[in-house]
């Protein structure tokens, strides 16, 4: 991710960080006992949501026995200054969301499940900001559109070069629940299909009726929408967000869930050329309306 956004440069080298230990097989206490100091200040670093001085990622970098490579990238993070005072992106974006963000922004595979609404990385700017707005009455005008301009740009990863594979299942209450106005809701579906054409974007549409399936994957249930993301330097990571926030599994049989709930949604989904069908099937009605 080419950003010299400080905060967003403490969660990347915060993951860099924790990768290295894992792949050291130590846990935090031995990296807490190396550097002098507590395991919730390695919990902190790890995290993105401390400074961590230069000396001290090089104690670690020593203790991990990371090769040249990985040492050059995390002092070239440790060397950008640190954040002093709010910025636009950190009005913007919650806390529990800017590690989704750098995620997003490195993943080389995205897995989306979405059940009540079109997912954020596939969403018009009207339809973001209608959501926006209920989700945040109390913003006022310039924090609304900065929340929409954030939401708009994390699109640039779908047609960046090293763009990821992008699998999307969404339910198709999606596409019938009217957010905003017939016309927003218009675009929002002209959107997706338009969306959908891109080499690397897999989208399908999981119907009211779906077909039978040998496992009966047609009848399971997903409780919450959730995402899996695959990084060159975490391997699969999982996001779960509900109204309070957002959670990030770590254990392997828990991801592992996710990815095999994943699959089950998207044996039940439609054929990408079905789904589209579909979303123009229901396009039509909004014209009806008008």
């Amino acid at each position: 991710m080419a950003t010299e956004d400080p905060q967003v440069v403490l969660i990347q080298l915060g993951i860099l960080l924790r990768r290295l230990r894992e792949d050291a097989d130590l846990n935090a206490s031995d990296a807490a006992e190396h550097l002098g100091c507590s395991t919730a200040k390695i919990s902190k670093m790890e995290n993105g949501k401390q400074a961590i001085k230069s000396d001290e990622v090089s104690a670690l970098l020593e203790r991990y026995g990371a090769d040249d490579s990985q040492a050059a990238e995390a002092l070239r993070l440790a060397a950008v200054p640190k954040p002093r005072k709010k910025g636009n992106y950190r009005d913007s974006v919650p806390d529990w969301f800017r590690r989704f963000l750098v995620m997003e922004s490195e993943a080389t595979e995205l897995s989306i499940y979405e059940s009540e609404i079109v997912t954020g990385l596939l969403q018009t700017e009207d339809y973001a900001r209608v959501l926006l707005r209920a989700g945040y009455p109390l913003a006022s005008t310039q924090e609304l559109e900065q929340q929409v301009k954030t939401r708009m740009n994390r699109k640039a990863v779908l047609t960046k070069e090293d763009a990821p594979k992008v699998s999307v299942v969404l339910q198709e209450t999606a596409l019938h629940r009217v957010i905003g106005d017939d016309a927003i809701m218009r675009q929002q579906l002209t959107h997706l299909n338009e969306l959908s054409e891109l080499p690397n974007v897999s989208f399908h549409v999981l119907p009211f009726r779906p077909n039978s399936t040998p496992n009966h994957d047609e009848a399971y249930i997903a409780k919450a929408a959730f995402v899996l993301l695959r990084l060159d330097s975490t391997g699969v990571m999982a996001y779960v967000e509900d109204v309070a926030g957002a959670t990030y599994p770590e254990e392997n049989s828990v991801i592992q869930t996710y990815a095999t709930a994943y699959q089950r949604l998207r044996n039940a989904a439609l054929p990408e050329d079905e789904s589209r069908d579909l979303v123009d099937r229901v396009k039509r009605e909004y014209y009806q309306h008008r």
